[in-house]
């Protein structure tokens, strides 16, 4: 790991910002986890000759986010997926593939979907400081040249200080608060990887550093578990903070190829390829596998209480899957054109699932023409229609984040 890191930080030198070369970092390690998971599965097969085991070479995947710790649950059995003589057409609507590099073809989205969203997303040159001027909650917050922003629910632009090189944002849910951290520049060890929090409402900041047995790890990164909490993983441990007080406790979060939480805050994890390929969802407090097979392996996860949403490129074309939460059986399937693995890899991803069951996707502009920025994306399953929410311009250099529980509600 450390050959790869130099390796990457080499490849990376000229590079202002390494958050790159993080993410860069975390895809070389899924590969590298795909490929001891798909030698692992061509052995089981040569010694069972005489079975017929559907791991026809396991498919590329796409950066997730942030590794988490070890689950140390109650192992269950996973729920007993459909007949595997079941093909994916009888249980799910298959749509016309589409072209992501035409999503400015793409007619403008209802105003009801993702209400929150402007239209159009351009920071100005400047705006007032968020400590004058407080703002109830935001939905977007940017970084670019040193300069933090968040976009307040009602249009209005503040600034937020950065006081170190390669910020790292995070929103909560409601926007309702900010969280910054720096990504380590140079030495690690003498890296400071406490957190500095924003009250929107009061404009007030507070640093909480990092509690007691605190180790740096790779995927040692904050975010925040609901609105008052945030979240510290590192390698193998997890932190609860309380953003007002600061009060710290050793906490659960699951790992696997990707985490998420649901809108009530429970975790859902999809395996890792070296493991099952199960989903587990802790809903009600215990854990709960369920086989993946009809789905692919999912990663970008969203979801709410009855159905789950994520991208896989396990088995087949890279595509969308909407799902029955309870048992995993596809009921949507959005088959995506994916030259040189670009969007599978970093140029699309799931935002939100909207309360009316409409998927939010975040699409990056990539064409031979130029084009740069990135777009929000809505697909209703249920009729197949894109359509396009909000657009920026921003390079790929800039870091733009949602606050992803204010994206759910629609008008």
């Amino acid at each position: 790991m450390n050959e790869l890191h130099d390796l990457l930080a080499g490849a990376t030198d000229r590079v202002e910002n390494p958050r790159l070369e993080h993410a860069a970092l975390r895809v070389a390690r899924r590969r590298r986890t795909r490929r001891r998971g798909a030698a692992a599965a061509a052995a089981a097969s040569a010694l069972a000759v005489a079975v017929v085991v559907g791991v026809q070479g396991v498919g590329r995947v796409g950066s997730p986010q942030p590794a988490a710790p070890h689950a140390h649950g109650a192992h269950t059995d996973p729920t007993p997926a459909p007949s595997p003589s079941v093909r994916d057409d009888d249980v799910a609507k298959v749509w016309p593939e589409w072209d992501p590099r035409e999503v400015d073809r793409l007619p403008a989205a209802p105003d009801r979907v993702a209400p929150a969203l402007p239209r159009t997303i351009a920071p100005p040159a400047s705006s007032p400081p968020l400590a004058d001027a407080p703002i109830d909650a935001a939905v977007v917050a940017v970084e670019q040249d040193g300069v933090a922003q968040v976009l307040g629910s009602g249009g209005e632009w503040r600034t937020v200080p950065v006081a170190g090189r390669h910020p790292v944002l995070a929103l909560s849910p409601s926007g309702t608060r900010l969280a910054i951290s720096y990504y380590p520049d140079g030495d690690p060890s003498g890296h400071d990887y406490g957190v500095t929090t924003y009250d929107l409402a009061s404009g007030s900041a507070a640093y909480v550093p990092v509690p007691d047995g605190f180790v740096p790890r790779d995927d040692t990164g904050w975010s925040f578990r609901d609105d008052d909490t945030l979240l510290l993983v590192t390698g193998a441990r997890a932190y609860a903070v309380d953003a007002a007080s600061g009060e710290t406790s050793e906490t659960f979060a699951p790992s696997g190829i990707e985490s998420t939480l649901d809108p009530d805050g429970a975790w859902l994890t999809s395996a890792d390829f070296d493991q099952p390929n199960v989903l587990t969802d802790y809903a009600g407090g215990a854990p709960r596998e369920v086989s993946m097979d009809l789905t692919g392996r999912l990663s970008r996860l969203q979801a709410n209480a009855d159905t789950v949403v994520g991208t896989t490129y396990d088995d087949q074309q890279y595509s969308v899957v909407v799902a029955d939460r309870e048992t995993l059986t596809p009921q949507h399937r959005l088959p995506v054109l994916d030259p040189e693995a670009n969007y599978s890899n970093w140029g699309l991803s799931t935002l939100a699932l909207t309360d009316d069951g409409t998927v939010l996707l975040r699409v990056a502009k990539i064409d031979r023409s130029g084009g740069h920025g990135s777009r929000v994306v809505a697909w209703r399953p249920s009729t197949g229609e894109l359509s396009v929410v909000s657009t920026t311009d921003l390079t790929v250099e800039a870091l733009l984040v949602y606050a992803t529980g204010a994206l759910r509600a629609s008008g």
